[in-house]
């Protein structure tokens, strides 16, 4: 009796193993696929990424202007809407975590669910997000840096450029060593911007500069066009939502990954979300209706004069926060970037050179490196014919297109991969159909309502960002018939 308990654990664990590698490393056993260094990532560590990731301050002083172009006073409703349409999602990336945790995340549960192939393109969608995003940051730094060194006088583009090139020496000195040095510079980042967000939103509530306090934020008629308006104050909301699924990236380094990861998943999404409605809703009497629209147009960070009229020179405050939030982001998209990769090449749907791990620090040096490159070289190529103001503006439309069809296909995955259980009481049916249908449907409302429609209306701005995004999506297309060439087995 004793030797078929032994017999019925081994086999327990080797199911377990198979149910959460990819299916085309179902034949060979998990000890021979590289692995990343597990139990270093705790709940604390992972929720900070996350939050990190969605970044009050950038979310605040970046997004917050671009979105009250088009939604007004709007602008609260615009975020609170984004975050009711993000939820469905994150539901589902919790469920999947939950069942099969992994570094691949959605790129690793396409895999299972429809193959290989279409796992390679979608997987490559992934990356365009993460590094689309990662592109933010250099851009972001560059401005703030341009702002601090107009205080001294100097104007320009380089200091734009040696803001950029800072973005990406700093962060990388942390992440080459390691998962756990990219946590503790996270954290210290997060808590830092989350001190000066507060003051600064509370601030405004106080003194309400832009008229007294009112609801009108949260209602559709707020909005100076509209609909359309408010639509296209919700891309920029969207991007702020965009980046709590960096938890699932961490799935195997943390401890006990198949709990931990979806409370990180909520405890980072929700927290932020209460905290940056909050705040928009602060910064819409931050200044008038009139002022906001102008600062907004300008070619510069407008938090940074709404700052000043605020704080007068405490200002400089902000300016260093929204340096440090760039930084702190910059960890955690090149974290979640270079495991995708990791994962994608450990599972031979990239070259294998993504998926050789540094003896030291066992991070996959070589995806982190390209995603440092690319980033650089984003940030500098788009400014020099949109300017540093607009580049952040094109790259923001730019990567959440690509964040809403990573969302749109993780959710197609809950219902195919949870399909055994939809019949097994109406709490399993929410979860594991009409659950993942609402969220593929909004994201494909939001993908082309917000992108195709208002995006494009945007002008030459927007109609190159949509039209950089729809190429690289169809310049992809042919590898997945590498794909399938490649790995038949899991097809």
């Amino acid at each position: 009796m004793r030797g078929d308990d032994c017999a019925n654990a081994s086999r327990s664990a080797w199911s377990r193993a198979l149910m959460s590698a990819p299916l085309s490393d179902a034949t060979s056993p998990p000890e021979s696929r590289p692995q990343l260094r597990s139990g270093v990532v705790t709940l604390l560590a992972a929720s900070t990424l996350g939050v990190v990731m969605l970044s009050p301050a950038i979310t605040l002083y970046g997004n917050f202007a671009a979105a009250f172009v088009g939604a007004g006073k709007a602008a609260p409703l615009a975020f609170t809407l984004a975050l009711l349409a993000t939820l469905p999602t994150a539901a589902s990336y919790a469920l999947l975590a939950r069942d099969r945790p992994a570094a691949g995340s959605a790129a690793t549960w396409t895999q299972a669910a429809l193959g290989p192939a279409i796992a390679r393109w979608l997987g490559l969608m992934v990356v365009f997000y993460y590094v689309t995003n990662f592109v933010l940051q250099p851009v972001t730094f560059g401005l703030f840096f341009g702002d601090l060194c107009g205080s001294f006088g100097l104007s320009g583009i380089w200091p734009y450029t040696i803001g950029c090139v800072l973005c990406c020496a700093i962060p990388a000195t942390m992440v080459f060593r390691g998962v756990a040095p990219s946590m503790h510079g996270a954290l210290v980042f997060l808590v830092f911007e989350a001190v000066v967000v507060i003051a600064l939103c509370a601030t405004a509530a106080v003194t309400h500069p832009g008229g007294p306090l009112d609801g009108q934020g949260f209602l559709p008629q707020s909005a100076p066009g509209g609909a359309s308006g408010l639509l296209q104050g919700m891309v920029f909301a969207l991007l702020s939502f965009c980046g709590f699924d960096v938890v699932s990236t961490l799935a195997e380094e943390a401890k006990m990954p198949r709990r931990m990861i979806p409370q990180a998943t909520f405890v980072s999404l929700l927290s932020f979300g209460v905290l940056i409605i909050l705040g928009i809703w602060c910064l819409t009497f931050s200044a008038s209706p009139e002022r906001l629209r102008a600062l907004a147009a300008a070619d510069g960070m407008p938090i940074s004069a709404l700052a000043r009229d605020l704080w007068g020179r405490g200002a400089i405050f902000v300016t260093l926060t929204g340096i440090s939030a760039a930084l702190g982001i910059s960890i955690a998209t090149s974290v979640g970037a270079s495991r995708v990769l990791f994962s994608m090449a450990r599972d031979g749907l990239l070259p294998r050179v993504f998926a050789r791990l540094d003896p030291k620090s066992q991070v996959p040096r070589a995806g982190l490196a390209l995603v440092f490159v690319l980033g650089l070289a984003g940030a500098l190529f788009v400014a020099l014919f949109l300017g540093p103001w607009r580049t952040y503006q094109w790259w923001g439309i730019t990567s959440t297109f690509f964040a809403m069809i990573t969302f749109t296909f993780v959710n197609a995955c809950n219902l195919v991969l949870n399909h055994p259980r939809r019949s097994k009481g109406l709490g399993a049916f929410l979860l594991y159909v009409a659950l993942p249908a609402v969220g593929i449907a909004t994201d494909l409302y939001l993908l082309v309502q917000s992108f195709f429609v208002e995006a494009w209306k945007q002008g030459p701005l927007g109609q190159s960002a949509i039209a950089f995004d729809v190429l690289c999506a169809i310049a992809c297309v042919p590898l997945i018939f590498t794909a399938r060439k490649a790995a038949p087995s899991a097809a």
